[in-house]
């Protein structure tokens, strides 16, 4: 957990776990020099974004020839581990890449910059979209700037729907089963719905949608909530949809891309990459586009707010050895450098991340699937479980109780009674 103190022998034993090559790396070091500035990320280290994000770096330290910019690349899967590493190791760590539900626990342990402090109110609200800074927000404080923003929300590929006769995006939750099944008829080998039963921290994450839908949440602050009526309901609607063959068990977000850009697939939740990944599944490229369309997820009731969760990559500015930023201080001109607007479009062009400045998202105004996106976003929602410290250990007992009900092996009544006992006992920690 974030917050427990590291021993030497944890730290070792950790550091064998991520890779001792991210903890001594060429910053190492308990004190930063005024001209040298750390940054840590995992998206440089990914085949779609690692050539834009090197050009990008070269193109800094070509422009800010007195700074010394040292960049670490960390998987995915190992940067909690490894910032963390680095912060009780004290090693310099100027700006560090966050996915946005790892904010709070970091802020919980200490260690994080106010960017309003360093920036100035003014400069941050002109700068980035609204539907981006809210994912920045922890105890009416800002603690991170906006790098790429969107949600977790729904897509729907249109010639599925077009070949199966539907003219008309479902907006009820009855609406949205009966279009299931006409898919299903009409592709009797499909998965109409796309829906991860194999990877408990994705299956948390899409069940919140229907927790939320139905009127249920997880939590009240540090209250377990999740034994109710409303989220009976929605368990029972998933677990219905397996049984009749709408959802196919046994896959994760992973597979879903694959069978989505193989036309099995006529709906899934996904973040904005999901265009990407259908350009190169489907090996159509930008021609692949049309059928890719972010949608609102369906309601109960017609007067409903569609919800999503709230998504994106963070600049996060940490006090691990070095000296406090300042705007015109290395840490304040490489974030202001991914901020500005043509590095940002560029940026989205090449990867299908979205910008996170109000320049670039009004210069992409024509772009109907970012500005749909964006809209459908404005009622996006922060994840749950993301202020907790175990937030990862909660995840773990949702998505296997869920998974449980969805695949028959207990009635959703009896999956929300244990997952609710087991979240109890463990205790949502902040």
């Amino acid at each position: 957990m974030i917050k427990a103190e590291l021993t030497r022998r944890n730290v070792l034993a950790l550091a064998g776990a991520a890779g001792a090559g991210y903890l001594i790396g060429p910053s190492a070091t308990s004190a930063a020099s005024a001209d040298t500035m750390v940054y840590i990320g995992w998206s440089h280290t990914e085949a779609g974004s690692k050539p834009f994000l090197d050009a990008t770096f070269e193109k800094y330290r070509a422009a800010n020839q007195g700074i010394k910019l040292d960049t670490v690349g960390v998987p995915f899967a190992q940067m909690e581990t490894t910032l963390l590493l680095r912060k009780r190791s004290n090693q310099q760590t100027d700006v560090g890449q966050l996915q946005e539900r790892w904010l709070s626990p970091f802020v919980a342990a200490g260690g994080m910059f106010d960017v309003d402090e360093v920036f100035g109110k003014d400069f941050i609200d002109g700068t980035y979209h609204p539907s981006a800074l809210a994912m920045t927000m922890v105890n009416g404080k800002r603690y991170a700037l906006p790098w790429v923003t969107g949600s977790t929300g729904l897509v729907a590929h249109a010639k599925v729907l077009e070949d199966t006769g539907i003219k008309e995006m479902p907006k009820t939750i009855d609406a949205f089963v009966d279009a299931l099944r006409q898919v299903k008829k009409a592709k009797p080998s499909s998965s109409p719905l796309g829906f991860s039963t194999k990877n408990p921290s994705l299956t948390q994450l899409e069940t919140q949608l229907y927790f939320w839908t139905f009127g249920g949440k997880f939590f009240e602050d540090t209250n377990v909530v999740v034994d109710s009526a409303a989220n009976r309901q929605a368990l029972t609607l998933l677990a219905d949809l397996v049984k009749e063959g709408l959802i196919l068990p046994g896959n994760d977000r992973f597979d879903i891309r694959r069978l989505f850009a193989q036309e099995q697939v006529a709906f899934y939740p996904d973040p904005p990459l999901a265009r990407a990944f259908a350009r190169a599944q489907s090996g159509q490229g930008e021609a692949y586009d049309k059928n890719v369309l972010p949608v609102a997820m369906p309601v109960l009731k017609a007067d409903d707010a569609p919800v999503s969760v709230q998504w994106g990559h963070l600049l996060g500015f940490f006090n691990y050895g070095g000296v406090k930023p300042t705007p015109d201080g290395p840490s304040g001109r490489f974030a202001k450098f991914l901020s500005q607007q043509e590095v940002q479009i560029e940026y989205y062009k090449q990867t299908g991340v979205f910008p996170s400045t109000l320049s670039a998202i009004n210069t992409l105004k024509d772009d109907a699937y970012l500005t749909k996106w964006i809209e459908l976003s404005s009622t996006a929602r922060a994840d749950e479980l993301s202020p907790f410290a175990n937030a990862n250990e909660l995840r773990t007992v949702i998505g296997e109780e869920v998974a449980a009900a969805m695949l028959g092996q207990k009635k959703p009544a009896d999956a929300l009674k244990s997952m609710s006992d087991r979240l109890k006992v463990i205790g949502p920690k902040k």
